[in-house]
């Protein structure tokens, strides 16, 4: 498989203490990767050395470019990035003008940017909300405004940390039913950092970070199965997961369910 992203050695340091030591990790094209950790484990840190945010030393090689401080703006169409604070993340009080911003820094013709945005919004199902001031927005739909955004300029690897912390169940099942429509058509590459268990079951291989280093790889029903490992890390299996899990091991169930009704549903067939 070709790679979309591979990391060799890096190391990067906070000054007042170390992050990563010879950290090295290879994730292939038109894939969906999850990297699941704690607060301290590394996660933003890595997704900003990736984008270019932070200096990785020409340790991480992606689309065959280094990224790094000097060379951010060659590879700024490449990554589509969102962080999950939403607070100050708008230039405009328009969800509409707050689209077009970034298209019409590429120069984009005008006609096209309002086909662009209009697609777009019919795809997130957020054509209403075009018109609406960014102030009147919940914070589930400036998060789902945001990855919207991002994915405007057609990335390569679309770069999400913890970006779905505000979002609604409703919304984020929409929002990663559409990610993987695009990794199977467009071979977008998603990497999602979170610290809920639940969220690595869309994805196609999951790593675990503690501490700058990665302590298990695979997966996700198989990180999952580790319950004793995970809480070591600071990670706790869900409920429902654990539930779902010891049922499964018991073949009552075919598969983890995450919701109590589905559950209850399930059972009583």
């Amino acid at each position: 498989m070709e790679k979309a992203l591979e990391i060799k050695n890096l190391q990067f340091n906070y000054p007042e203490k170390e992050v990563f030591h010879n950290l090295s990790l290879t994730i292939e094209k038109g894939s969906f990767v999850t990297l699941i950790g704690n607060n301290k484990s590394g996660k933003t840190t890595l997704i900003k050395l990736i984008c270019g945010l932070l200096d990785g030393k020409k340790s991480i090689i992606a689309g065959y470019a280094y990224v790094n401080n000097q060379r951010i703006h060659d590879n700024s169409r490449f990554f589509g990035v969102v962080f999950s604070d939403v607070e100050g993340k708008f230039l405009f009080n328009n969800v509409y003008k707050e689209m077009a911003f970034p298209l019409e820094n590429l120069n984009i013709p005008v006609d096209k940017i309002e086909n662009k945005i209009i697609e777009l919004a019919k795809e997130f199902g957020i054509t209403e909300i075009l018109d609406k001031k960014i102030e009147d927005l919940t914070n589930s739909e400036k998060q789902e405004l945001l990855i919207a955004i991002s994915l405007l300029h057609d990335p390569k690897i679309l770069l999400l940390d913890n970006a779905f912390s505000m979002m609604n169940k409703k919304t984020k099942e929409k929002i990663i039913s559409i990610l993987k429509h695009r990794v199977k058509k467009d071979q977008l590459t998603v990497i999602l950092t979170t610290m809920n268990l639940e969220d690595i079951l869309d994805s196609n291989y999951t790593y675990v970070l503690n501490q700058g280093n990665i302590v298990m790889e695979g997966v996700p029903l198989n990180i999952l199965k580790e319950e004793k490992l995970l809480s070591q890390v600071g990670l706790e299996l869900p409920f429902m997961i654990d539930l779902s899990l010891k049922l499964k091991f018991y073949e009552l169930i075919k598969e983890i369910i995450t919701d109590m009704d589905g559950m209850v549903n399930t059972l009583w067939k």
